[in-house]
């Protein structure tokens, strides 16, 4: 075999592999698929309250105090456009705060609450919850610097019999705690 019939046979040769290998074929990149994300974090605001019981040995015509007080813990993380944090203790009825099940009733007005230490306000008070039968915690004003925090509070109770008598018996009810920021 000549030389020159060698060599242009190893010319095609290496043609045909070249041809046959990948990468001497264009490269074709399809166009990017999107995906558009959206993440949310949305403000927040919880309350937590122990102990879940509070027991009173109740005096007619008297004062009974509560076993134990209650805290209070109040977490939130809201844009400082919500304007105010206000924390509400409430009872869902004014007439029946408590009860016997047999009709007989403890007002909202006879359970007394001491936020903090600070003087037994009774329940009577206006919130977006309960009307005539709420007692304002706390409320202040939310902006840059205290836009997220935790906060803890005492709530001591009373229920006042005075001038009241009522039949023996077991009373119970449930008091509600709960934040708004508005």
């Amino acid at each position: 075999m000549s030389v020159g019939r060698t060599t242009r046979i190893l010319f095609l040769l290496m043609a045909l592999f070249g041809a046959l290998s990948p990468e001497a074929h264009a490269q074709v990149n399809s166009g990017p698929a999107t995906i558009n994300l959206l993440a949310v974090r949305n403000p927040g605001v919880a309350v937590s309250a122990t102990p879940g019981n509070v027991n009173f040995a109740l005096v007619n015509n008297g004062v009974a105090t509560g076993s134990t007080p209650i805290t209070i813990t109040t977490t939130w993380d809201v844009q400082p456009s919500v304007g105010n944090l206000t924390l509400y203790a409430f009872f869902s009825s004014t007439t029946a705060a408590l009860s016997n099940g047999a009709g007989n009733n403890i007002a909202s007005s006879r359970v007394k609450g001491s936020v903090n230490g600070g003087a037994f306000v009774p329940f009577t008070g206006i919130s977006p919850y309960a009307a005539g039968s709420s007692l304002q915690i706390f409320t202040f004003r939310v902006l840059g610097s205290n836009r997220r925090g935790t906060r803890n509070d005492t709530l001591n109770l009373q229920i006042d019999l005075t001038g009241a008598v009522l039949p023996a018996g077991t009373y119970s009810g449930t008091l509600l705690i709960q934040a708004q920021a508005l």
